[in-house]
């Protein structure tokens, strides 16, 4: 046989042997995920919780941190769908599209009530119980996926989650608002009622903070703060410029996404000698920070109710959020915090100056949140709408 033809035997014959490896890699694999989501299907029916809360796929982020709250507070026994170990096993395109119809099949009798959060995989299965098994729906609506959030335009994506929200809002036993001005904004611009119950702080997680860790990880001892994901809503670029503005301070950014070849890539900016890009933080890393930090930045275009300045409230801090209606809520509309104009980084620079100089304003800010945004205060009323003890 001619040396060639041999050759191309051994070629084909190895081509063969790892495309049938591979095969019956995938087939392992998708048996795992199997088993992976008939344990948890059945775990869930034999230890039936009282409340069942997702749709559990955010990886990052104040959705992330609210949803994991709400296991951690209530009073009641919550499941978070999926929880965090059977996703690891599972993954979310195996549970939207592998694993639906059986998920779909679950018979939610004996559950209280199901709280979905922005996935529309989620939504859709409450409001299939909702209406085969009778189960309590509450919806809590965290925000509106504005031009904003693109860059120019909507993804097909975000106009779905969209349809998918107003869905929800529409049918489920109760809806919840996380702001007010988001509560009046959906009944002026769709009709839809919904009920303010804001999100919430772990303020144990803000009070065991440590500044000085923080400034070990960083090596600096003075700094504004940013903590946000490389995201067009978050606006990271206005930060950057501030920083280059003001050579005198020393500027810190965290985020998921965020580095000196993402912001020069995606926002075509120069990261100042002043400014250092630290990137991913854990959200005990970032509370160390904000204790850290002389003022916390916010430059985003669009917030539901932002989290992460409610936190920097919990601590004191000074923060300067855009002249936009979720942060200006969060801050008493300038009575716990500052405001600037959104894009004028003049007025940023100086009100980011006014800030640092200027403690006692927020300093007064820990009442409020303890009054209004602590988790054991917001859970309290949230655990009397599971159980339909009372009306938000």
């Amino acid at each position: 046989m001619p040396k060639s033809v041999l050759l191309r035997k051994c070629r084909s014959a190895c081509w063969h042997a790892r495309e049938a490896w591979k095969r019956m890699q995938e087939r392992q694999q998708a048996a795992g995920r199997r088993r992976a989501f008939n344990t948890w299907l059945k775990q869930l029916g034999s230890r039936r919780p009282d409340v069942l809360v997702g749709a559990n796929f955010v990886e990052f982020g104040g959705t992330r941190h609210h949803m994991h709250a709400l296991k951690e507070f209530s009073s009641l026994n919550v499941a978070l769908i999926p929880d965090d170990e059977s996703l690891k096993k599972m993954t979310e395109w195996s549970l939207k599209t592998e694993f639906r119809e059986s998920f779909f099949k679950f018979n939610s009798h004996g559950i209280k009530a199901a709280h979905s959060h922005v996935f529309p995989w989620f939504i859709e299965w409450c409001h299939h119980q909702q209406q085969t098994n009778g189960l309590r729906w509450i919806h809590t609506h965290h925000n509106w996926y504005y031009p904003e959030f693109g860059r120019g335009e909507l993804e097909p994506w975000q106009t779905e989650f969209n349809e998918q929200f107003l869905f929800a809002l529409r049918h489920a036993d109760v809806c919840l608002s996380v702001s007010k001005w988001q509560r009046d904004f959906l009944r002026k611009s769709f009709d839809v009622g919904t009920h303010y119950l804001p999100n919430g702080v772990n303020v144990e997680v803000c009070d065991a903070a440590d500044a000085g860790r923080a400034r070990r990880r960083t090596g600096l001892d003075q700094f504004v703060l940013y903590a946000g994901r490389n995201d067009p809503v978050k606006n990271p670029a206005d930060f950057v410029r501030l920083a280059a503005g003001l050579p005198g301070q020393q500027f810190l950014m965290l985020g998921h996404g965020l580095s000196n070849a993402t912001l020069h890539d995606d926002w075509d900016m120069s990261v100042p000698e002043n400014l250092k890009v630290m990137g991913e933080a854990t959200h005990q890393e970032t509370q160390d920070a904000i204790a850290a930090c002389s003022a916390l930045i916010v430059t985003s275009k669009r917030e539901g109710l932002p989290t992460l300045v409610l936190e920097a409230m919990t601590h004191g801090k000074p923060i300067v959020v855009p002249d936009e209606d979720g942060c200006m809520e969060a801050i008493g509309h300038g009575e716990f915090g500052f405001i600037y104009r959104q894009g004028d980084i003049s007025h940023l620079s100086a009100m980011t100056l006014e800030a640092i100089s200027d403690r006692e304003r927020c300093s007064r800010a820990r009442k409020r949140i303890l009054e209004e945004y602590d988790w054991r205060v917001v859970m309290e009323k949230l655990d009397r709408i599971y159980t339909g003890a009372n009306s938000p």
